[in-house]
């Protein structure tokens, strides 16, 4: 990267987010309107001059113990909302037990920036985050604030950052995180900011740059997670731990290799200590959240060198489960301090489909998941044994896209914005239910929460559907 995050960020006048009374395939929907708009006028300079006051973090037990506090405070903490890409339990689980719902009527629609990223929910606010695509330094990223019940836009946040679209649309990639009450955000370029969540004004700024990692073919694009006191980035070979309420690093990597996979806490008997899991281009790393200093560590040839490991680790009944996105996926089991490979999924049968960024869903013993074919096959629905790695079956109907697991129902939206979900079974998925609801291209994950499913599109067309 050849220069600094750019220099001006402020927060706009709010506009009402656009209703729609039609799906894109002409289905007819309810529109809800709101309220809520408010005045914000501010221009903030983007610096990273927090990162200039950087401590030397020293161990200590109170600091284990804040870790361990909060790791096991999570769901807790986050009880009813969707506050982080992966969830409020940190494993794309859903919370829902019993899903019922037979159709959808959309209660409203708004438009944001282009962008790769998600929605998170708190509070019943809804964050994102988009680029307006204007050239050169006129392009600005915003971070929005919507209401989750009307769509109406509460404040934006904004700050020069370019679209960069490289073989994708652009814009921002890395998911917001809602935390206590603050919005951390990480650009594609590199910009860190922590914000008001009810307000947006900026509380700290920092830069990923600033500490000279190589620029990632694809931007910086994994989400912000929350250990105790610290907000943890996937940036250099090990990642980035800043204080969440300062942005004052506490530790970082030295070497510059940098992933796309966003870190997440492993469950506490794995090591009987808290524990931050970063799956990088070149290794599977197992850190203590507190210090950064290495627990654990997992190299194998088929899982080097990457330029797209994206797609964070999996956790099931004590095995991790790695997805590279040209070699398939490969369960690891923990003896002692080291992870041994059980089985790489078919020996590598997946080589020529593609997965980057795709969820999974673990249900009955089996893994489903959609894949992207590199050529005239390998596009749709896998379905592997959880113990074996071989696959149960192979369904070519389904477009690539991400999913969710709600009771015995698997909700997915394609790239081609189709949401559909269907029943589980064993080595089976039922689909009772198809509907286009986006046009654009959808590479983000849907959010469900309640009855309400979230969902948007690379465009920056974002929905919110009744289910029932």
């Amino acid at each position: 990267m050849s220069r600094a995050p750019a220099a001006a960020a402020r927060s706009t006048r709010n506009v009402a987010a656009k209703k729609r009374k039609t799906f894109p395939d002409g289905s007819k929907a309810l529109s809800k309107k709101g309220t809520g708009r408010r005045t914000m006028n501010r221009s903030e300079s983007v610096t990273g001059g927090s990162l200039r006051c950087w401590s030397k973090f020293k161990r200590n037990v109170g600091v284990l113990a804040v870790c361990l506090a909060a790791l096991l405070s999570i769901a807790a903490d986050a009880a009813g909302d969707w506050p982080h890409y992966m969830g409020p339990n940190l494993d794309f689980s859903t919370g829902v037990d019993a899903f019922t719902a037979t159709s959808t009527t959309k209660l409203w629609d708004a438009k944001v920036g282009t962008g790769m990223c998600s929605v998170t929910i708190a509070d019943g606010m809804l964050y994102t985050m988009g680029n307006d695509g204007k050239k050169g330094d006129e392009a600005k990223d915003s971070v929005y604030c919507l209401d989750a019940e009307t769509g109406d836009e509460k404040w934006t946040f904004e700050y020069q950052c370019q679209l960069e679209p490289r073989l994708h649309p652009g814009g921002p990639s890395s998911t917001p995180t809602i935390h206590q009450g603050k919005v951390y955000t990480l650009s594609k370029f590199g910009h860190i900011f922590c914000l008001d969540a009810k307000t947006g004004e900026k509380i700290w700024e920092a830069s990923a740059v600033h500490h000279k990692p190589s620029k990632p073919w694809w931007g910086f694009a994994a989400s912000p997670t929350i250990f105790g006191n610290l907000v943890v980035y996937n940036i250099g070979n090990r990642g980035l731990a800043l204080n969440k309420n300062t942005g004052e690093v506490v530790w970082k990597s030295e070497k510059n290799v940098v992933g796309y996979a966003t870190p997440r806490p492993l469950p506490a008997g794995m090591f009987n200590r808290p524990t931050v899991a970063v799956f990088t281009n070149e290794d599977f790393l197992v850190l203590d959240p507190a210090t950064g200093e290495s627990v654990a560590t997992y190299t194998k040839a088929w899982a080097e060198k990457s330029n797209c490991n994206a797609i964070t680790p999996y956790v099931h009944k004590g095995h991790v489960y790695l997805v590279h996105s040209k070699h398939g996926m490969a369960r690891l089991s923990l003896a002692g301090d080291k992870f041994t490979q059980d089985w790489l999924s078919e020996d590598g049968k997946y080589a020529n489909e593609w997965q980057a960024f795709n969820t999974h869903v673990i249900y009955g013993g089996n893994i489903y998941f959609l894949t992207k074919g590199r050529g005239s096959s390998g596009t749709g629905l896998n379905c592997i044994d959880a113990e074996t790695g071989k696959r149960r079956f192979f369904d070519e109907n389904y477009d690539f896209g991400n999913s969710l697991l709600a009771g015995n129902k698997m909700i997915m939206l394609s790239e081609k914005g189709e949401l559909i979900w269907g029943e589980l079974g064993d080595a089976s998925f039922t689909e009772t239910y198809r509907q286009k609801i986006l046009n654009g291209l959808c590479w983000s994950n849907p959010v469900l929460l309640g009855d309400r499913l979230y969902a948007r599109d690379a465009q920056g067309a974002v929905v919110c559907l009744q289910l029932k």
